[in-house]
């Protein structure tokens, strides 16, 4: 530091008047050059700007408020669109090749109209024969009733048994003939046909399939466990893909304990549900879903399901006040669905539950 000492001396009169002025002059000079040095030091570095951290907010759970009104516990299962007249196709003889084959799946068809038939061997020259056969056989019985004298003639009678004979064998052949051709029962559609030509074909096994295109149903399959719950008349809502849900009734339970499929009726292991409205766009084959109401519960409490926590026994919520303090709760449920629990006691309509 720089310490400029005054004269405080009293003045003297007889002191040079130019003794004060170089004072000052060199006080002037003396500022200057502590000025200038100061200058020379090195500037102070600014400090530098740090990003401004935010504190992470915490995620809050979800809340939900204690609603009062109607839960429904349905059975859900799925199925197709099915006719309810609709039978297998198959050849009633056993070791025959198949000779020709004249439909192809999802062809429609006419009652009566060939689909395929059978190789059927010598058995049209067979009937031949046997038709000429039974013509002699006539004439010959003819002439023994001329010559006879009574029904009690044994000649008789025995040109009588062979006749009969021989007529019962024409008809066998003739039925032979014509169980070689598969027929359609009625007019239909033939949704599957796997048989082909040259393949061999067994008795009463299934080659094909011909359904009524204008009574289709739902055919809907459950677990064995809901339809225990199911019965005729409980209301349903069918979910068809891409066209939408659709109201119906339950018509009818299966017939039987699942035999259906290849080897009895298609719908005999489903329940049958009647729409209000059919689906439009929508055919044989077409999936869907089905969900029956099995029961309906009216002005119950209602929570989310993801609300309710469990702890061994024990059933209980967290609830949230106005003040947003959570406090535990136990509770009494009741019926449960995939989406919501009845609480019988514990809570009040307008509380709000936490979420998990």
């Amino acid at each position: 530091m720089l310490f400029i000492k005054w004269s405080t001396a009293g003045s003297r009169k007889d002191k040079a008047p130019g003794l004060a002025l170089a004072a000052r002059l060199a006080l002037t000079a003396a500022c200057l050059s502590l000025a200038a040095g100061c200058s020379l030091l090195p500037q102070e570095q600014e400090q530098e700007q740090l990003p401004q951290i935010r504190t992470p907010k915490i995620s809050q759970k979800p809340e939900y408020p204690v609603k009062r009104g109607t839960l429904e516990i349905k059975a859900s299962g799925s199925g197709k669109l099915l006719s309810e007249r609709e039978e297998n196709l198959f050849f009633s003889q056993d070791n025959r090749r198949i000779a020709e084959v004249y439909v192809k799946s999802g062809e429609r068809v006419k009652k009566g109209q060939v689909l395929a038939e059978l190789d059927t061997g010598d058995t049209a020259r067979d009937i031949r024969r046997k038709e000429i056969e039974l013509a002699k056989a006539e004439l010959d019985l003819r002439d023994a009733m001329r010559q006879s004298g009574g029904d009690e003639d044994s000649a008789l009678r025995k040109r009588q048994l062979d006749y009969e004979l021989l007529k019962e064998e024409l008809a066998d052949l003739r039925e032979e003939l014509g169980e070689a051709k598969l027929t359609a029962p009625y007019d239909g559609t033939v949704v599957s046909f796997t048989a082909e030509k040259g393949d061999l074909a067994k008795a009463y096994e299934k080659i094909g399939q011909i359904a009524d295109m204008k009574s289709l149903v739902v055919a809907v399959e459950f677990s064995s466990d809901d339809l225990e719950d199911i019965a005729p008349g409980m209301d349903a809502i069918v979910s068809v893909n891409a066209a939408g849900d659709y109201a119906g009734k339950v018509r009818r339970l299966p017939v039987d304990s699942g035999n259906g499929g290849e080897d009895g009726q298609p719908l005999d292991s489903s329940v049958l549900i009647d729409l209000q409205k059919r689906p439009e766009k929508s055919g044989y084959g077409t999936p869907l879903s089905a969900s029956v109401i099995v029961e309906r519960r009216e002005n119950v409490l209602t929570i989310p399901l993801s609300a309710l926590r469990k702890q061994n026994s024990r059933n209980y919520v967290l609830v949230a006040g106005k003040d947003g303090a959570q406090g535990e709760v136990d509770v009494e449920i009741g019926a449960q669905t995939s989406t919501e629990v009845e609480i019988i006691s514990g809570l009040q309509e307008g509380q709000k539950v936490v979420g998990k």
